[in-house]
């Protein structure tokens, strides 16, 4: 199309634009889009005329802040300014220029607020995303037990939930980004070094004793399972803790230490409080989803 007649057609909207505003309202009446609607979007497709008279190709629709707005009402409001307009009885090429211009502009309003399949798939996999987040985030806060991410880069505390703030007798902001090693009594921090060079390497872990330390300093027993998960790429190892009352402070013991022997129902009082352990360790690694 020429230039001219394009910046001609620009010219006829100017020109005609309380009437092509005033034929709208009339003929939408109380219909989508919003009277502020219409008035916007006719504003931008005269933009875009514009914008067109100087470079064609590069032309395109913009909608932003129109996203609630329903796009076939957007579309009718566009094809009824162009009708005004062509009623107006412009120049032979400048009525043909409209329609080629109001044809690309409800094309893009289509492509824009209705995408196609592959981007519908695109957005519904951010929002599942995003929810499927929440929830894990929801899931994590409700567990009963502690729940402690250690940040295997850096050594320090990635993520805690509401059971463990009580545990560590510390609101969550105070200890996030602390080293790891502070929330551990001194005389467990060699063994649990161990620990954390074993869960650096991906060796499986089984479930152990451990002595944290509060804020005030008082020594906390607790039984723990563990297991590292890379999420975003970022190596996390999360433990699942559980308070000890009455319990003595225990290290961790190397994989090839074999456990004391024990009286028949204390061994199987243990024995369920680790499978307790390990299977909720199983359900926050399943809610996180598969190693990245």
């Amino acid at each position: 199309m020429d230039a001219a007649v394009m910046r001609e057609a620009v010219r006829f909207l100017d020109r005609f634009r309380g009437t092509i505003e005033d034929e709208i309202d009339r003929r939408l009446g109380r219909g989508e889009p919003s009277p502020d609607a219409r008035l916007e979007v006719v504003r931008r497709f005269r933009s875009f005329v514009r914008l067109a008279s100087v470079d064609l190709d590069a032309a395109r629709p913009s909608l932003d802040g129109l996203g609630g707005n329903s796009p076939a009402g957007l579309e009718k409001a566009i094809e009824i300014a162009v009708d005004v307009a062509c009623l107006c009885e412009p120049p032979p090429a400048v009525h043909q220029a409209l329609r080629i211009l109001e044809a690309r502009f409800r094309t893009g309003i289509r492509r824009i607020m209705r995408p196609s399949e592959p981007e519908r798939k695109q957005r519904r996999g951010r929002r599942r995303a995003l929810h499927g987040g929440k929830r894990v985030r929801a899931a994590i806060d409700r567990i009963g037990d502690a729940y402690l991410a250690l940040d295997l880069e850096t050594g320090r505390l990635a993520d805690l939930n509401p059971a463990a703030e009580a545990l560590l007798g510390a609101p969550g902001v105070t200890v996030i980004e602390k080293p790891f090693a502070d929330l551990i009594e001194p005389e467990a921090r060699p063994a649990f070094g161990d620990l954390e060079a074993r869960l650096d390497a991906d060796e499986e872990t089984a479930p152990f004793s451990l002595a944290l330390r509060r804020g005030e300093g008082k020594a906390v027993p607790v039984e723990v399972s563990v297991a590292s998960h890379t999420i975003s790429g970022r190596r996390l190892a999360i433990f699942i803790a559980r308070e000890q009352p009455g319990s003595e402070p225990l290290t961790v013991a190397p994989p090839q230490t074999a456990p004391p022997l024990r009286a028949p129902a204390q061994q199987q009082d243990r024995d369920r409080r680790l499978r307790v352990r390990s299977s909720v360790s199983a359900v926050v690694r399943s809610l996180l989803g598969p190693n990245d």
